[in-house]
């Protein structure tokens, strides 16, 4: 990844940076999801879209309580092959060319990022169930301590379960005491909810912690996080008594962490904490595979990947830049 200098005039210590990366062959049905994060404070980032001289922007991610930078564009598509979400695209029709973009606003920096991270994943929006892992594939991370969304204020309990699955995968022991300011962090005044996928990973980064939003398509790629010792925050929908144990009967969007996989015999279970359950005992739960897979690898795989937090965040050994695109 390279990063451009913007001329910006009058900077007054801030500085804009943008880099690219060009695409070709995208089919129709597809979700893509860009993804950015750094170790740096308050920085604001916007991702937009180019085909056919036509231009899709998404609306910029910037720090609760901040006003984002003036020389964004309002989130806006002029495109109709790519149809804008609030944290990515679904492609309507074929695209042969694309220039996926990212302005960078450092508000209290001259010079680039050093720690950064940047994705930009594409993938069918909707899949035949994918490939399940065997009994040889079974494998499991500490489970993290437990924080149940259902115990917060009533007026946005069941809303909060994209902050409240980032704390318990990136905090460890400490999730129930951050558990207020990563509420706080993931509200998105223009949407009034708190699962803008970007958001969760920001504050993540806030933290020192590296992640990225990305749509995975198949298991392997997800057991080789969870083989490196990380677990996943997962986006999941299902279908009334399609996901047997879970604390809700069916959900249009839910997210949870998994941390593992493991298996009875030849019967595959994924290992969750899913914070919708009543109490802390009632997070910690297990799913059969098959159901699992259905619920979040059919329909966009979308997941919150995390970097292990460094020791400092000035250690010259520590090297977490780099630009990733994963597709199908």
């Amino acid at each position: 990844m390279t990063w451009h200098r913007v001329n910006l005039p009058d900077a007054g210590g801030a500085s804009l940076w943008r880099t690219s990366i060009s695409i070709s062959d995208i089919p129709s049905q597809h979700i893509l999801v860009p993804s950015y994060a750094c170790v740096s404070e308050a920085y604001q980032w916007q991702a937009s879209a180019v085909t056919n001289n036509e231009t899709s922007v998404l609306a910029p991610v910037c720090p609760i309580h901040k006003t984002p930078w003036a020389g964004f564009a309002s989130a806006n598509s002029e495109t109709p092959a790519l149809q804008p979400k609030i944290d990515c695209w679904h492609t309507l029709s074929s695209i042969e060319a694309l220039e996926f973009e990212l302005k960078l606003f450092l508000p209290h920096s001259d010079a680039p990022p050093v720690q950064d991270l940047l994705t930009f994943s594409i993938r069918p929006t909707d899949q035949p169930t994918a490939e399940l892992p065997t009994p040889t594939f079974a494998v499991r991370t500490s489970q993290p301590a437990p924080v149940s969304q259902m115990q917060a204020d009533k007026a946005i309990a069941r809303r909060i379960c994209s902050p409240t699955a980032t704390v318990m995968a990136v905090m460890g022991s400490a999730a129930l005491s951050h558990w207020p300011e990563v509420i706080e962090s993931c509200y998105d005044p223009n949407t009034k909810a708190y699962g803008k996928w970007p958001l969760a990973t920001y504050w993540a980064s806030q933290q020192g912690v590296l992640g990225s939003v990305e749509a995975l398509w198949q298991w392997d790629d997800a057991l080789a996080v969870l083989e490196a010792g990380q677990p996943i925050v997962c986006s999941i929908r299902f279908a009334k008594n399609q996901l047997p144990g879970t604390p809700q009967e069916q959900s249009g969007g839910h997210l949870l962490v998994l941390y593992g996989i493991e298996f009875i015999k030849e019967e595959g279970f994924a290992l969750v904490m899913d914070p919708a359950g009543a109490d802390t005992d009632e997070v910690p739960r297990r799913y059969p595979l098959v159901a699992f897979t259905q619920a979040w690898l059919n329909h966009r795989g979308a997941a919150y990947l995390f970097s292990t937090k460094p020791q400092s965040q000035n250690d010259s050994d520590l090297d977490l830049s780099r630009a990733t695109i994963r597709g199908h």
